[in-house]
């Protein structure tokens, strides 16, 4: 059993959320971990971030009939998991996520992304190894990501304005919303439901010819240099890359509609968290990130041995959009969130 099997069995005994609703990290970044190239740091990782965790949520299988009511119901997280582990034990995980997949993702948001998250380091886990353990974690990131399931307002493509990209749709929409309340970023975000400029901006989107790998090149891109330039949102921002980034882990198993759809809602996703924060600023690069972007490896050390989740997570994820589709915007936003989260 390797580091990632033991870490993943620690904190599948723990429950989904913490503190009120904040999103067990701890799988995300023990896989993560193992991509930066520092799998001996995962177990320091597992204990100095599970004594945080309450124990785990029990459940008891959805019948079909009480599956539609369920959806969005986070008081439902225990019934959500037995259920996809019931039907992970009666097929192939790959039909599961085929099955599964189109039906979540116009709730994309769900948990301020983190269902989408999960499930998508579940999905790279499972494709190295097959495993027990990796293959239970597809169960707890389907289970997020329907009981936690939240639609935004829009949909993207109603009403196409030419040439409105993802980087358009992004810089209309940031700072639509500066005096939002709330904590968790699912909450904060329902201040949108009342504002048709957000609305307006997303359907304004012109999905027409879009092309998978390219549309969310350019919408990570773009969410790097808007996490850049508000470092007040550190949080926030980061989120509006690992989100659409993570789609990349899952489109095989997408068919080609649903991952046209489903770039458009990680797209909603990300204009929505940019939405919420402040508009944007000049961008300042201290001479310390500038140096450390001179090197990814540093980047991964730096990263991993921070054992800040959201470190590792986001910057695994700038350098796997870097190693795509260069750009020094990447490694920039990577060294800034090494040394700043």
């Amino acid at each position: 059993m390797t580091d990632l099997d033991e870490a993943l069995e620690r904190f599948q005994a723990r429950s989904f959320e913490y503190a009120g609703g904040l999103s067990n990290h701890g799988p995300m970044a023990a896989e993560a971990l193992l991509q930066l190239g520092h799998p001996a740091l995962i177990g320091g990782f597992v204990d100095l971030y599970e004594p945080r965790l309450p124990p785990a949520e029990s459940g008891t299988p959805l019948c079909s009939d009480e599956r539609a009511a369920a959806v969005g119901h986070a008081d439902r997280l225990g019934d959500w998991r037995a259920t996809f582990e019931r039907e992970l034990e009666a097929d192939t995980w790959q039909a599961v996520l085929r099955r599964e997949l189109p039906a979540l993702v116009e709730g994309l948001f769900a948990a301020g992304t983190h269902g989408l998250l999960r499930l998508a380091h579940a999905v790279r886990g499972i494709e190295a190894k097959e495993t027990t353990p990796r293959r239970l974690e597809l169960a707890f990131g389907l289970a997020y990501w329907a009981g936690s399931y939240q639609r935004l307002p829009g949909l993207p493509g109603r009403h196409p304005l030419a040439d409105r990209g993802p980087a358009e749709v992004l810089a209309r929409s940031t700072g639509l919303l500066t005096q939002v309340t709330g904590f968790l970023l699912d909450d904060r975000v329902r201040a949108l439901d009342g504002e048709p400029r957000f609305a307006a901006e997303v359907e304004a989107l012109d999905p027409s010819g879009l092309e998978f790998e390219k549309f969310l090149g350019e919408l990570c891109r773009e969410a790097a240099r808007l996490y850049l330039a508000k470092p007040q949102a550190r949080i926030a921002a980061l989120h509006a890359l690992t989100a659409p980034s993570a789609l990349r882990l899952i489109a095989d198993h997408l068919d080609e509609a649903t991952r046209k759809r489903a770039a458009c809602f990680a797209l909603q996703a990300a204009a929505a968290l940019h939405a919420i924060t402040a508009s944007e600023g000049p961008v300042t690069i201290v001479p310390e990130v500038e140096a450390l972007a001179e090197s990814e490896d540093e980047i991964r050390y730096r990263a991993a041995s921070s054992m800040q989740e959201h470190a590792i997570k986001f910057c695994e994820a700038a350098l796997r959009e870097h190693s795509i589709a260069p750009d020094p915007v990447f490694r920039l936003a990577a060294a800034d969130a090494a040394i700043h989260l």
